[in-house]
């Protein structure tokens, strides 16, 4: 699980639903992502970089221990 995807999401009050409305893909298609059952592609990986304040990727794809 990439949980710093959920902790900038909870950090800024979005929904999973919202999340991925901005990301412009189905909440099915983040939850997939955010699980590892997906790999998330390189301008997801922008788009959420951009929309959390410009986090770096390498945080963002830190994994759950």
């Amino acid at each position: 699980m990439f949980i710093n995807i959920e902790v900038e999401r909870i950090r800024r009050y979005m929904s999973k639903a919202e999340l991925a409305r901005e990301l412009s893909i189905l909440p099915g298609e983040l939850n997939d992502w955010i699980n590892r059952r997906r790999a998330i592609p390189a301008e997801g990986l922008r788009a959420l970089s951009r929309l959390f304040g410009g986090c770096s990727i390498d945080y963002l794809l830190k994994e759950k221990r």
